[in-house]
């Protein structure tokens, strides 16, 4: 069970990243587009880049979503004092 939660954990980092980089990338672009008013590199990193990024966005939210789960761990549970 542990070797899962630590490939979930895995998943969650690398999308995470994925997402974080190619979110720079694509609004750096679009802002690059605008400032050259070139309206095809709008297209072209609407084409190429956001279908990944979605996918990566997915990823990450449900990996993150079962991380937020816990094992369950046997532990004693404290006792109470006694009353007087």
């Amino acid at each position: 069970m542990h070797t899962v939660r630590r490939a979930i954990e895995v998943l969650f980092v690398l999308t995470l990243a994925a997402l974080l980089a190619g979110g720079m990338v694509f609004v750096a672009g679009q802002a690059i587009a605008l400032v050259a008013g070139e309206g095809k590199w709008l297209t072209l990193l609407n084409d190429t880049i956001k279908a990944p990024l979605c996918i990566a966005a997915s990823l990450c939210a449900v990996a993150g979503f079962l991380l937020s789960y816990k094992r369950r761990q046997d532990q004693e549970q404290p006792q109470e004092a006694e009353a007087r």
